[in-house]
């Protein structure tokens, strides 16, 4: 009988490879179990806890929010995670989201949180490493629909925008509270934008910004438009990252048009192709992808929710200049209201849907019954305790009649 080989024995510099290659595609998920095969694997790799190393923050991740019923389905705490540059599509059980509400999740795959008990301290949580950064300020009660993290993996900072009423907060691990920057001069739309897109550019670069943006009649306040496209819209603008580069797409009325910033000259300049990237654009956040690792999406494409009756998804060819409707889109993630399209859905569907929708924060939502009269008041722990598989079931089973 052949002798089994004993992997725990391969030297350090193999493994330090291998986990290399991992960390590369962003795969921390694997790094993780690369680690747990034994002690000698996981003493010859670094410990991605609490290490400056940024390979281990979630970067090429989108956490897509699913439809449901209630967002209380996702009391099972499974959450679906897509790797934009490896097309790996991820179904994570996160048990320790039953600790914590639920906020909002990053570009890139940080989860925010704020602990269930008062004052609801903020945290941030790498889904695949299990970190968890806890601050001193409260979570904000505002609805958040954006948030962004920057800075050292230890102290990072965090950011929170809230379209509802224009505001930006910020806080840094010790920081005793949110830091609140109102609407002034209709600034909101850029800075979201701008920060979501690419942390701060640097004034030089943001006026060459708007000196672009101008040339196409967009307005910086006209940048945040909440809302899917429509015939004889505005004229809009997205700032992103992709593949490493900095773009700026205008959506206009009829076409597009893609710059990328030259790095070396700083200055913006026009592009006809974006190579094998694929580009999802939403009011809520933009998406790159690379389309050579999904069979179903074509490259140097944009994809798009266009607001019509019914919602549908639309794709701009760049080379061609040709726009043509692809799908029908996620118009909504509560399943009660879904009536044009029905699961199981494609990954072009999940990707539109993931830059426009996504449920709100579960803080939010438990302030909103703290102001009830106290024999209303418990409905929301009554719900929480409440198995939905059974409802979901039964209302599948259902006829409904015009």
């Amino acid at each position: 009988m052949a002798a089994c080989a004993d992997w725990s024995s391969l030297p350090s510099d193999l493994i330090n490879r291998i986990a290399d290659c991992l960390l590369a595609t962003n795969d921390v998920d694997y790094y993780m179990d690369l680690r747990a095969v034994c002690g000698t694997w996981r003493s010859a790799t670094a410990d991605p806890k609490n290490n400056p190393d940024k390979r281990f923050y979630p970067s090429q991740w989108a956490v897509i929010d699913e439809v449901n019923y209630s967002p209380l389905d996702s009391k099972r705490r499974t959450r679906l995670l897509v790797n934009t540059a490896t097309g790996r599509v991820l179904r994570k059980d996160l048990p320790m989201l039953r600790r914590y509400y639920v906020v909002t999740t990053t570009p890139g795959g940080f989860f925010v949180l704020a602990d269930r008990e008062p004052p609801h301290a903020a945290c941030i949580l790498n889904p695949f490493t299990g970190y968890l950064v806890r601050f001193m300020a409260p979570m904000v009660t505002d609805g958040v629909d954006a948030a962004a993290v920057y800075g050292h993996a230890a102290a990072p900072t965090l950011m929170l925008f809230c379209d509802s009423c224009r505001k930006l907060y910020m806080a840094e691990t010790d920081s005793v509270s949110f830091d609140a920057y109102e609407d002034d001069k209709n600034t909101y739309p850029s800075r979201r934008l701008g920060v979501l897109g690419i942390l701060y550019s640097g004034a030089e670069v943001s006026k060459k910004i708007f000196d672009l943006m101008l040339s196409f009649a967009v307005h910086p306040s006209e940048m945040l438009a909440l809302s899917l496209f429509e015939p004889g819209h505005t004229n809009r603008c997205f700032l992103m990252e992709s593949a490493g580069e900095m773009l700026m797409v205008m959506k206009l009325q009829h076409g597009m048009e893609v710059f990328k910033m030259d790095a070396h000259r700083g200055v913006f300049e026009p592009a006809k192709s974006i190579g094998n990237q694929a580009i999802f654009l939403g009011y809520r956040q933009c998406l790159s992808v690379n389309a050579d690792k999904f069979p179903s999406i074509d490259a140097n494409c944009i994809y798009y929710l266009k607001s019509l009756d019914p919602c549908d998804i639309y794709m701009y060819d760049l080379k061609d200049e040709k726009e043509e409707r692809v799908s029908g889109g996620i118009n909504t993630l509560n399943r009660l209201f879904l009536f044009d399209v029905e699961p199981p859905f494609t990954i072009i569907q999940l990707l539109s849907s993931y830059t426009i929708n996504a449920w709100k924060s579960e803080l939010q939502d438990e302030k909103m019954f703290e102001g009830l009269p106290d024999d209303v008041s418990g409905l929301s722990a009554y719900v929480e305790d409440l198995e939905f598989d059974g409802l979901s079931a039964y209302l599948e089973d259902l006829e409904f009649d015009d």
